[in-house]
């Protein structure tokens, strides 16, 4: 190789990191939100579940978060009885402290990666879409009650390898086998644990999220790209504001059905009579 041949590949390869050192120092927020939100949400349940219990309705299996986020998580019952919003708030519920703590580890570390890769808007539709993808996977599959924002970080997980395999000529060797080769066994460890009985995971929601996350990302043009075309911002504008119609309606079910089970241990339950009949003790 030619002295100029060899000037001309190490010019390339600082400019690619001069590029990649400025997209991640790009400041992050939609990830914040997410892992503000889901403490918040979780704070809540705790409290008003502790209050619930204080008020006389306790049960076997579900603990005081628990019995509050019953009103979003996914119940297949409820999700054929037409409150298909919970495919969507399913994704913020989390069933105890350690299932909460490791989501949002999984969101701060992967969530704030991809939206400096990506930009808030893509990273808005390639999360929603994937923990939305994970719970259908999971009604269609697993009619156990679910929630959790696993659906969506195994899409985060989906969204980074593509990135990675997209985007290697762009990225120095290094980061892109990390995020290809290096991520490659904990996702097989994952899945793979999932199939284990012993263990209740939701694996058609993991599943479903990982191949969700990992289309939108193949389609999806990132930071790195110097130009877009108008219509790939057009259609991003566009599912950006399906994203956020979603989440609206989420919001308006999930409050309705919260504010007319969770007033006292009657409403609750004249809501779910068959968590009474089944596993429900309430004290007189």
């Amino acid at each position: 190789m030619s002295k100029a041949s060899t000037e001309e590949t190490d010019l390339k390869k600082i400019h690619q990191e001069i590029k990649l050192v400025r997209m991640m120092s790009r400041p992050v927020v939609l990830t914040w939100w997410f892992l503000g939100v889901n403490i918040a949400l979780w704070l809540l349940a705790k409290g008003y579940g502790i209050w619930l219990g204080d008020q006389g309705l306790g049960s076997i299996y579900l603990n005081a978060e628990q019995l509050t986020f019953f009103t979003g998580m996914k119940v297949n019952e409820a999700i054929e009885g037409g409150a298909w919003w919970r495919l969507l708030s399913s994704q913020y519920v989390h069933l105890d402290m350690m299932h909460l703590l490791l989501n949002c580890y999984g969101i701060f570390v992967l969530g704030r990666f991809l939206e400096r890769c990506y930009g808030a808007r893509r990273m808005l539709v390639l999360y929603v879409a994937s923990g939305t993808v994970g719970s259908l996977a999971s009604f269609l599959i697993n009619p156990t009650p679910a929630g959790g924002a696993s659906g969506a970080v195994f899409g985060l997980v989906g969204g980074l390898v593509v990135f990675g395999i997209k985007y290697r000529k762009s990225l120095p060797p290094e980061l892109s086998r990390a995020l290809t080769v290096g991520l490659a066994p904990w996702v097989v460890l994952s899945v793979g644990v999932g199939f284990l009985d012993a263990i209740p995971m939701d694996n058609a929601a993991h599943i479903g999220g990982l191949v969700t996350g990992a289309l939108i990302a193949s389609v999806m043009a990132s930071r790195l790209r110097q130009r877009e075309s108008r219509w790939r911002q057009r259609g991003l504008w566009v599912l950006s504001a399906l994203v956020i119609a979603a989440l609206i309606w989420m919001i308006a079910g999930w409050s309705e059905e919260a504010v007319q089970c969770l007033g006292s241990v009657e409403a609750y339950g004249q809501c779910y009579p068959e968590l009474v009949d089944e596993i429900l003790r309430v004290r007189q």
